[in-house]
């Protein structure tokens, strides 16, 4: 990985124009791992665009330049193109640019390599690749960056709980935090911010709860979303009360977002790949969490969905 980094020094170097781009629907570890490889970069004396094609959730608001984060890019062209987090170049959604140079980083077994550069590690998060970056770029992690990638891995780790938990995601959050991450703080800006709307439709979803052998699934219709005020914010935490039901090994959430499109999240303790689930669905993700979108009716992508996790189980 060395030589990647010496590259991606010289690019860096030599670039007068650099966006970052997150995958749609963004989680912690896109949003924290753009941040801190923004405010990275600025520390280099370098300007950087961050885009993602959807908003930025109100939890992960508190991120130092986080409101700086733009859903479409200010040019068509860049010297420098980073994706964060994604597998492939379509997880970027609607942000199309030309660039003379995409560096991918990303930590996905089924990345596809799509990069002029592909910095890719099966770690726990990006924001292990962007600790490395930051150490080879002799760039000193202070308190923002620190916090921005803190949340990255506590986030797609699920609090240090899931099976990409390795020896090295303590030794980054052990550094972290002796750079100025606050757990306590960060934890509970991310996890302690559930609104009624939230609380809600987490009811209803909890409500229409299904199982099938070692699978558990949800969902929820536009209707019922609406009916609540439920945001986008309150929705993406319900696949983590699914998934604490004991005796399971797939949780499936499925919630309408508009008519004939459906968002899938699924999870899984360790027995069956998820990715793999995703894959065949048109989607993607890690062996323990991946998601999709499907552009049917909401029942049709129900047995459509439970119908393949079955299969795979």
């Amino acid at each position: 990985m060395r030589r990647i980094y010496e590259s991606i020094k010289l690019l860096i170097k030599n670039a007068r124009t650099i966006l970052i781009a997150g995958h749609i629907d963004p989680d912690g570890d896109t949003l924290g791992s753009m941040i801190a490889l923004h405010l990275i970069l600025e520390k280099l004396g370098k300007k950087s665009d961050m885009c993602c094609q959807d908003k930025v959730p109100p939890s992960f608001l508190f991120l130092s330049g986080a409101d700086k984060i733009r859903t479409s890019p200010k040019r068509k062209e860049y010297d420098l193109f980073f994706t964060v987090d994604a597998s492939d170049l379509s997880r970027t959604g609607n942000i199309k640019v030309t660039a003379k140079h995409i560096i991918n980083i990303d930590h996905h077994a089924d990345n596809t390599n799509f990069g002029d550069i592909n910095c890719v590690e099966l770690l726990s998060s990006v924001a292990e690749q962007i600790y490395k970056l930051a150490k080879e770029l002799n760039v000193e992690i202070n308190q923002e960056i620190a916090k921005a990638l803190y949340v990255s891995i506590i986030t797609d780790t699920g609090n240090f709980r899931y099976a990409n938990t390795l020896p090295s995601t303590f030794e980054v959050a052990c550094d972290l935090v002796l750079r100025g991450a606050i757990p306590s703080q960060i934890a509970s800006a991310v996890y302690d911010t559930k609104t009624i709307a939230g609380m809600k439709v987490l009811s209803y979803a909890l409500d229409k709860i299904e199982k099938r052998g070692k699978l558990v699934w949800s969902s929820l219709s536009h209707e019922i979303i609406k009916k609540t005020g439920a945001t986008h914010d309150d929705l993406i935490c319900i696949i983590d009360y699914l998934r604490a039901i004991k005796d399971t090994d797939v949780t499936v959430f499925l919630r309408e977002e508009k008519e004939n499109t459906i968002k899938v999240n699924l999870r899984s303790k360790g027995r069956t790949n998820v990715s793999k689930i995703a894959n065949d669905l048109g989607g993607g993700g890690h062996i323990q969490a991946a998601g999709v979108t499907l552009n049917m009716p909401l029942l049709e992508a129900e047995e459509k969905v439970i119908s393949t996790v079955m299969k795979n189980m």
